[in-house]
């Protein structure tokens, strides 16, 4: 299946298919993956003590609640905790909003019925009430992802809560796909708050997404349930995360306030950059669906992709979550943006030429 940053087999100037921080990574964790380095000469701890507990200190302190490193289950990348949920809650039947991303589907393969319930693009491609009135008698799993990918859109809060409130009373596990939470500021609607009160919830995030470190694979899933939480540890190989990774975890807890003010600015960068980006493209007359993170979903630019490519731009091709012409842009910083403009003007002139001929 198709992703973003394919740049082994594209030669690429610029990458807008993977939606990481423009701002880069910060200082703190490329001084961490040098600690790494030295560690390597030793098997990391496979019970992650230090880095549970740091994970806990750092998003205790973003989202401003209690968490508790019992409550978190590292991982090599998002990815693999997909698997290893999938493998260990073996669900019979799961029911996912869509469009979304596709390591879904491909983790539940062969292992259980999927239920879609296909969101409106007039909600922004993001779940909404039909959802809840889709959860059958033998649903064992409810998938939100909230920002939707490749929507963009945060799933609306007092559904959300509503949603839980249903699932929780009938004891059915939910997860929500917070991958790309960490770039929308808006940090009170995390679902890792809602924990406490809700025994059947699981929150995904990305780790590395937001600090714009993809090769590190590092990812975290929450959940206050211990029964979940050892199914899901039980399908993970040991020593799932490298010392590289548990050394940029741990520096997490250790640099915890810096960090913090790191992704205040990616915050405030991100939707700037994402302004300026939704009015260039609409001025070429390229469609742009509000999006509440740092990337952009897009319609009209189908057939702008592989003459893109050609000249070393990458964008991401939504065909393999969402049919019929639309395109992924990460947002990436103004210089980026004004060249991704100037080439797609330039090939619309020689289309043009063509068409004349």
């Amino acid at each position: 299946m198709a992703h973003g940053g394919d740049r082994y087999r594209n030669r690429i100037r610029l990458d807008f298919s993977v939606n990481l921080n423009p701002l880069g990574s910060p200082e703190p964790f490329r001084k961490a993956m040098e600690q790494g380095l030295r560690d390597a000469a030793f098997y990391p701890d496979p019970m992650q003590e230090k880095g549970r507990r740091a994970a806990a200190a750092f998003y205790g302190m973003r989202l401003g609640c209690e968490i508790s490193p019992d409550t978190i289950i590292p991982g090599n990348g998002a990815s693999e905790l997909i698997m290893a949920l999938f493998h260990g809650l073996c669900p019979r039947r799961v029911l996912l909003s869509a469009p979304c991303f596709t390591g879904y589907f491909r983790a539940a393969e062969g292992k259980c019925a999927v239920d879609v319930c296909p969101a409106a693009e007039k909600d922004g491609f993001q779940a909404k009430e039909p959802l809840a009135s889709m959860i059958r008698h033998d649903t064992d799993l409810v998938i939100l992802i909230s920002p939707g990918n490749p929507g963009g859109r945060l799933v609306d809060h007092s559904f959300l809560k509503k949603l839980l409130a249903f699932t929780e009373e009938r004891r059915i596990p939910v997860l929500i796909d917070e991958c790309f939470h960490g770039f929308t500021g808006r940090d009170e609607e995390s679902g890792i708050r809602l924990l406490a009160d809700h025994p059947h919830l699981m929150v995904l995030r990305a780790f590395t997404k937001i600090f714009a470190l993809p090769g590190l694979r590092l990812g975290l899933l929450f959940t206050g349930n211990g029964e979940l939480r050892k199914k899901i540890t039980a399908s993970l190989p040991e020593w799932n995360l490298s010392s590289f990774a548990d050394a940029v975890l741990r520096t997490a807890g250790d640099r915890k306030e810096e960090l913090g003010v790191f992704l205040d600015d990616t915050v405030r960068m991100v939707k700037e950059l994402r302004d300026k980006m939704t009015a260039a493209l609409r001025k070429e007359e390229i469609r742009v669906y509000p999006s509440d993170t740092a990337f952009l979903l897009t319609h009209g630019m189908g057939n702008l992709s592989e003459p893109l490519l050609r000249r070393g731009i990458l964008t991401r091709s939504c065909e393999d979550m969402l049919p019929g012409g639309y395109v992924r842009l990460a947002v990436r910083p103004e210089a980026e943006q004004i060249r991704l403009l100037e080439e797609i003007k330039i090939i619309r002139r020689e289309q043009r030429l063509l068409t004349d001929v």
